[in-house]
């Protein structure tokens, strides 16, 4: 079943690199040594002295490594001495080129994956993105359900629909070895852009499907459809 997950805000750059917009991002929220003790003492379930003594032991133990020119593999990063500048010889004087050593942090595979499915991005310049929160049976009154010939009613957010246009409109379809194929297309009764009432009127087999809504937001054709999905069982 969909699960919403957290989003992340990205701010498009102002220009452009091999004709596409680099972003940067802004995170949800920024948290001091004071508030990473805390939620880590709590999490862990340690005395918030004990956590900030560990953690303080472990920024003096790491220290003390690349000091001595080892580099540490964790589980989600690594640390290791690094070099800045460059010699303007093979045999020249490091210092003399002002070439000196660094610390730096690389993530690790661990960490590279492990946001992946958990975030999503979300573009703030963005108009218009179809989400679908729920479906609802209008005719049995069930959630996530649907069948056959009953008024269905998708709730969420842009999800209002142009039906003089034939590209944008409701579908189901189903997961299969092969992608998503379409099964059907619904009849569409009343959209805004919060609620979509519509009707499958060909059968419906047994099984998990996606409903999908295909808009875009009244932006004019000059855009990109967008698409919501949700999952939803026919009966």
């Amino acid at each position: 079943m969909y699960q919403k997950r957290q989003q992340i805000k990205v701010k498009p750059r102002a220009t452009t690199v091999n004709g596409k917009f680099q972003t940067d991002m802004e995170p949800t929220d920024i948290l001091s040594e004071k508030d990473i003790v805390a939620r880590w003492a709590e999490s862990a379930g340690l005395k918030p002295i004990m956590a900030q003594a560990a953690l303080t032991s472990l920024e003096g133990f790491i220290l003390q490594e690349l000091a001595k020119g080892r580099r540490l593999d964790f589980n989600l990063v690594s640390f290791y001495p690094r070099l800045s500048g460059a010699l303007s010889s093979r045999d020249s004087d490091p210092e003399s080129d002002g070439l000196f050593v660094r610390g730096a942090v690389k993530a690790r595979r661990m960490l590279v994956n492990g946001l992946k499915n958990q975030l999503e991005a979300e573009n703030g310049l963005s108009v218009c993105r179809p989400r679908i929160s729920n479906i609802l049976d209008r005719t049995i009154s069930k959630f996530d359900v649907i069948a056959s010939g009953h008024v269905l009613s998708a709730v969420g957010t842009d999800i209002q629909i142009d039906l003089s246009r034939d590209d944008e409109g409701v579908w189901l379809e189903k997961e299969t070895h092969e992608g998503l194929v379409t099964i059907a297309r619904a009849r569409v009764l009343n959209t805004s852009l919060i609620n979509t009432e519509f009707i499958f009127d060909d059968p419906i087999p047994h099984g998990k499907y996606f409903v999908t809504i295909r808009s875009r937001c009244g932006r004019g054709t000059e855009y990109q459809i967008l698409r919501g999905r949700h999952e939803v069982t026919a009966l």
